[in-house]
């Protein structure tokens, strides 16, 4: 990938106006947000423990995913050429005799053996377990099946397949793993050399393969092929479908959308529950959270979820394992190294399917059996490829170097111990929630002046749990240049300073600009109050995916308006202070009426929306003593006057808990207005207020809207209606809190009273023949009266807008915070 030219600080933007409206009583129409609501983010403030929990959302990623024929996963992911199949250069060895001995072992155990033609097979496996190896010892001979002509010219670049159940591979918070997976067959060393693996536990802390490692992986299913959408036939024979003559070409099919919403990286965080143990260490500790578990007890775990696998039926067998895959590819790109894209393989006995996972897309293969020559070509094609990709083109982001270090053929060079885990335990497995891996490593980049950088992550803040979105990785840095001009130093020293990486959309406005031009505005109007509320970017590069050296550039070329271009966006920013570590409920009243005031001023001055407001975006910074709240993280912001041009993103932005009823509905086509960020001001609050017994102290169970973090959308909207509906709500304000008791109540008034008065749309009315038509019209006269026709959906009528909220929010128990923006024409 090469950067992208810097945009340059466009005009300024004209004061928003009021969208047009859709009919004279609905709401206004905004396609700046699709009617799609894909792609939210749950919450960090609630953190789910289990698996369960986690793979719900992992349901949204999967739901829109496409099947691609045989030959073209083969050709635009795997890059096979298109006439591989009489390319002199690609021997496939089928009839070699390690070839068929492999394949008659694998499939002995998998499927049985034929006593006579159209006979019973018999002989396969009792358990699913007994595949492992013989499938393991099958793709290792077919990787390696293509002679001398195909194989890579060195041997650093050969992989290997082992496995890797019951254990699971370490750096998650979940303990997942895959039964097979694919790694640098230096790596072997890490489980077979006793030496090498007591150099590791005793000096790194690590026993085991970590996710950074994991070059692809591989699940196993015993289930005749039910569990990938197949079935294994009696004998082979030209019926099957999969087994025919010519290999089947189908364009590709648009799986249907689940109804809930994915996640995007937003992180929504007060500091209790973080995500990794990193965010532990930065809100007043060095704990973190362990589990040492025996191989009998991890047996004892694979054993029971075997059990239950037993009990499903076909179709949920095939929702199950997708699930499984998937968050697989989630733990390889969210809790290893940095990279962009993963891939995996599922059998099923005799059947196989590949798939592929990046921030836009899952991609899956079509199933295909390998019960005849053609198939058993096709398989080892595929996988011999799969053996030759880079590093580069298995996902691992080429333009970060790691110091020249090889971790992912040595983690021998692993230059951070994680001295506060126990080590005495000989035989044991150390699961290290987060990941830590990201902690040792340094990092190499041009920055956007030309210099060549050198960085060390010093301790990862920030994480995605999802596969689609931007996915953000948020990381501490240090620069390690010793320049005397470096403007990351101050007086010679180093300065901590954040890394943001993440994969938004090809076309929404970049971070740096939008922050740029709100900067340039405070600057050159008068109004440098606003700087002290803005974060402030050091530096910003954009890398983006080349059309036809990427698989994502093919991918967009194959699926065209199905498939979101999106580009790596690496950006550098000054620290600043997370919500958690105010410890005076007026300074968090300060912070938020900060808050309040800077997102009317962007709004109303530069034009810019900021969209996904959540507690973990909302940050603060001390000058001379004094508290100022800073709003953070502009990746999906959105500059006022391009919102009636079409959507930036397919995804509709905002982060569960904290999205506003509008935005949760599966029927609202008004687009993101601003108080919907007002509302989700409110939630942010509110959830503070009453589910937090003091900073970073939950109160106990069972807390208050823990369905806002949990549940599905369907779920979230019909809570949310239910409590902004009932004007007998209690709002359970904790003791320490207690000063917002009157801003949450008065504030919580203003949004149902807006909501109670919309008026009835004209657009839910619908006749079945002609003779409804009349009574229809007569229903609308009696329904739309004057204050329908003229109803303020930007503010609900006036119930929610700024000058309404700031009413309340300017003072605190009695005594006046400090107003920022003096000007302000609203006073």
């Amino acid at each position: 990938m090469e950067p992208l030219s810097e945009n340059p600080l466009p005009d300024p933007a004209p004061l928003p106006q009021t969208p047009k409206t859709k009919q004279a009583n609905g709401p206004p129409v905004v396609e700046s947000t699709p009617t799609s609501k894909k792609y939210a983010s749950h919450a960090e403030d609630e953190v789910p423990q289990r698996a369960s929990v986690v793979n719900k959302f992992l349901e949204d990623d999967i739901g829109d995913s496409v099947v691609l024929s045989l030959d073209d996963f083969a050709t635009l992911i795997l890059e096979l050429p298109v006439d591989w199949k009489v390319k002199e250069e690609i021997a496939l060895q089928l009839d070699s005799d390690a070839v068929k001995d492999a394949f008659e072992a694998y499939l002995s155990v998998a499927i049985g053996v034929a006593e006579a033609e159209g006979k019973k097979r018999k002989g396969a496996a009792g358990h699913e377990t007994q595949l492992y190896q013989p499938l393991a010892n099958l793709l290792n001979v077919l990787k390696d099946s293509d002679g001398e002509e195909g194989r890579l010219g060195s041997d650093i670049d050969e992989k290997i397949f082992y496995v890797q159940d019951p254990r699971p591979v370490l750096g998650s918070r979940i303990e997942r793993k895959p039964d097979l997976g694919g790694i640098y067959i230096q790596l072997l060393d890490l489980t077979q050399d006793e030496e090498l693996s007591d150099y590791l536990e005793k000096n790194k802390k690590i026993v085991g393969v970590f996710w950074g490692l994991l070059l692809y992986f591989v699940e196993v299913k015993h289930r005749k092929g039910n569990f990938i959408g197949m079935s294994i036939p009696m004998r082979p024979g030209p019926s099957s479908r999969a087994q025919s003559d010519t290999l089947p070409s189908i364009a590709y099919v648009v799986s249907q959308s689940v109804t809930s919403t994915p996640l995007t990286s937003t992180s929504a965080s007060f500091g209790d529950e973080p995500l990794l143990e990193d965010t532990i260490q930065a809100t007043g500790g060095t704990k973190k959270t362990m589990e040492v578990v025996t191989s009998q007890e991890y047996a004892r775990r694979a054993e029971a979820e075997l059990r239950a696998e037993q009990k499903m039926t076909s179709t949920q067998g095939q929702h199950h394992t997708r699930i499984q895959c998937a968050s697989y590819a989630k733990e390889m790109l969210s809790n290893g190294f940095i990279r962009n894209h993963a891939m995996g393989i599922t059998a099923d006995d005799s059947g196989f399917r590949f798939q592929y996972y990046d921030r836009s897309k899952v991609v899956e293969s079509q199933p295909f059996h390998i019960l005849n020559d053609e198939s058993k070509t096709l398989l080892m094609a595929m996988v011999c490829q799969l053996n030759k990709l880079s590093t580069e083109k298995l996902g691992f982001i080429p333009n970060l170097d790691l110091n020249e270090f090889d971790h992912l053929r040595n983690p021998g060079q692993l230059t951070f111990n994680f001295k506060d885990d126990p080590s005495t335990l000989v035989g044991a497995t150390y699961t290290f929630t987060g990941g830590a891996v990201y902690l040792s490593i340094y990092l190499s980049f041009t920055g956007s002046d030309g210099r060549r950088r050198r960085i060390r992550i010093t301790k990862v803040l920030y994480r995605a749990e999802g596969i689609i979105g931007r996915c953000s990785i948020v990381v501490e840095v240090v620069c390690l240049c010793e320049e005397a001009d470096c403007v990351w130093h101050e007086e010679g020293n180093q300065k901590t300073r954040v890394m943001k990486i993440s994969f938004p959309s090809k076309t929404r406005p970049c971070e740096d600009g939008l922050i740029g031009e709100a900067r340039s505005k405070a600057e050159s109007s008068g109004q440098r109050w606003a700087l002290n509320h803005l974060p402030e970017v050091i530096d910003s590069i954009t890398f983006p995916y080349h059309e036809h050296t990427t698989v994502q550039g093919r991918l967009k070329k194959h699926l065209k308006d199905d498939y979101e271009e999106r580009v790596m966006r690496v950006t550098f920013l000054e620290k600043l202070h997370p919500l958690s570590e105010l410890t005076d409920p007026r300074e968090y009243a300060q912070v938020f009426y900060d808050i309040l005031q800077i997102h009317q001023w962007l709004y109303e001055c530069v034009g810019i929306l900021r969209r996904d407001l959540s507690s973990g975006n909302i940050m603060f910074r001390r000058i001379d003593g004094k508290v100022y709240g800073v709003l953070n993280d502009f990746d999906l912001s959105s500059r006022v006057r391009d919102m009636d041009k079409g959507p930036t993103s397919n995804q509709r932005t905002g982060t569960r808990p904290f999205m506003s009823v509008d935005l949760l509905s599966p029927v609202w086509e008004g687009g993101h207005l601003y108080r919907h960020d007002l509302e989700s001001l409110f939630y942010i609050m509110l959830c503070l207020a009453c589910r937090y017994e003091a900073p970073g102290v939950p109160a106990p169970e069972p807390r208050a809207y823990s369905k806002w973090f949990n549940g599905s959308d369907a779920e979230i909207f019909d809570n949310k209606n239910t409590f902004l509906l009932d004007p007998f709500q209690s709002l359970p304000v904790q003791s320490y809190f207690a000063g917002f008791q009157r801003w949450l109540r008065k504030i919580c008034d203003q949004l149902r009273g807006g909501y109670i008065q919309r008026p009835f749309s004209a657009t839910k009315l619908s006749t079945s023949n002609e003779e409804s038509e009349e009574s229809e019209d007569e229903d609308l006269e009696f329904l739309q009266n004057d204050n329908d026709l003229n109803f303020d959906w930007n503010t609900l009528n006036r119930h929610v807008s700024y000058a309404r909220m700031r009413s309340v929010m300017s003072s605190f128990k009695g005594k006046s915070l400090q107003t920022r923006w003096v000007g302000n024409p609203d006073h």
